[in-house]
């Protein structure tokens, strides 16, 4: 084996290791998530209507919601705003 044959190999384990690392954090975040399209997600900002789900994969993991904002009546904005929320910032009501 020379030193061009092990560099290749060598990424592509990097690579391997690399997806199967987004695919284990994607099920954690999967497994901890009790929203889905559709839900209303609250924050300290507002409410919002989540639209779609991302993943974080650095720092803290968690999942990010983008959707419309609604107003405090729970109708969409005039403006249609939209924005992302992320999960670790959830607003629990009390």
């Amino acid at each position: 084996m020379d030193k061009l044959t092990l560099d290749q190999k060598l990424e592509q384990l990097q690579k391997e290791f690399l997806t199967k690392k987004k695919e284990v954090i994607r099920q954690y975040c999967d497994a901890r998530n009790p929203y889905k399209i559709g839900d209303k997600f609250t924050d300290h900002i507002g409410t919002i209507v989540v639209e779609s789900i991302a993943y974080l994969y650095a720092g803290e993991f968690g999942c990010v919601y983008f959707g419309a904002e609604l107003k405090k009546d729970g109708t969409p904005r005039k403006d249609n705003s939209k924005r992302n929320v992320y999960q670790s910032n959830e607003r629990i009501s009390l």
